[in-house]
């Protein structure tokens, strides 16, 4: 016994219109091709399935029990379907994501905004952290996957880093600061500064760049958080040496900031378990994460702003260099 599921389809439609016509239309074919595909059907299986009436198709009791069994089949379809597309949605019950607090605002949400245009029914579970507490939590299988910065151990983890941005000077919008396009460290030799906590590796990063100036900076208030040192500046309290990510954020409250004219920079790594593959959701949050911080990039990026110097250094040169003989000006 060979049938065809286009047959059995051909069947259930003519059972459910009761015409060959109507039929048709819903399948979008011609009446004869109907008519055939019924008649294999019957032959197929030795059973007459239709009575033909006038222009009715007229159901035997044995097309009922078929269409009862194909009906019940096709439910047990429409759930294995189901079942698939969770399955797609998410390998895991929910995707388990987290981030340091520099990238758990503004950054985090545009990047769930993205996630859910196509994994609208995956559960997630968010935590922000320090990236060693992240490290720790990705280690243990708490977490898929987190964005840290690159003072978090990496071993035993696979890693790859997402973003390096330039440092910048934050200050609230009326410091004379903001007369400068770019803020070099001697700038900031007699300034209150609002810092990041010493192990933080940027902050070790800006020490040594002061040292090798011979500044001793003045350092009234430490914080593990960007985000906080963005709102102590913001305040007045001192100036502030932050990730664009969290500054950004506050741009609109009235913080000012400036490049930091120095080898200072912050780098987000995104890093996994070892051991445990992604799922899809998980690697479409990946995705979703690193177009989230494309604009960031494209402004802050350090291979960016350490190229800008030197081709304005190029520009000068050229504009100074004088025309050789035969040269002629296009």
């Amino acid at each position: 016994m060979t049938f065809t599921l286009k047959q059995v389809e051909t069947f259930r439609t003519v059972y459910e219109t009761e015409s060959v016509s109507a039929a048709a239309r819903r399948l979008g074919v011609a009446p004869a091709t109907v008519s055939l595909a019924l008649a294999a059907l019957e032959t197929a299986i030795g059973l007459r399935l239709f009575e033909r009436v006038r222009q009715r198709m007229v159901r035997t009791p044995e097309a009922k029990l078929l269409y009862e069994e194909i009906r019940r089949l096709n439910l047990g379809l429409d759930s294995l379907g189901r079942k698939v597309r969770a399955i797609k949605g998410a390998a895991l019950p929910r995707l388990r994501i987290g981030c340091i607090a520099a990238y758990g605002g503004q950054v985090a949400t545009d990047a769930m905004g993205r996630f859910r245009q196509r994994f609208a029914d995956t559960p997630l579970y968010f935590q922000v952290r320090d990236s060693n507490l992240l490290r720790d939590m990705v280690v243990s299988g708490e977490l898929d996957l987190a964005a840290v910065a690159d003072e978090s151990e990496l071993v035993g983890l696979r890693s790859h880093c997402l973003a390096r941005l330039q440092a910048v000077v934050v200050f609230a919008e009326s410091h004379p600061l903001a007369r400068s396009e770019a803020i070099a460290p001697r700038q900031l030799a007699d300034a209150d500064l609002v810092l990041l906590n010493s192990e933080d590796a940027s902050r070790r990063r800006l020490d040594a760049a002061f040292a090798a100036q011979g500044i001793e900076p003045r350092v009234t208030i430490e914080t593990p958080y960007s985000h906080s040192v963005c709102q102590m500046a913001l305040a007045g309290l001192g100036v502030g040496i932050a990730n664009p990510a969290s500054a950004t954020a506050l741009r609109q409250q009235g913080l000012a900031f400036r490049p930091l004219d120095a080898p200072v920079h912050f780098e987000c790594h995104l890093v996994v378990h070892g051991n445990q593959p992604l799922s899809e959701a998980g690697k479409f949050w990946i995705a979703c994460l690193r177009e989230t911080l494309a604009p960031l990039a494209a402004e802050f990026d350090v291979s960016r702003r350490a190229a800008a110097p030197a081709r304005a250094a190029t520009a000068r040169v050229s504009a100074r260099a004088p025309a050789r003989r035969g040269d002629r000006p296009t």
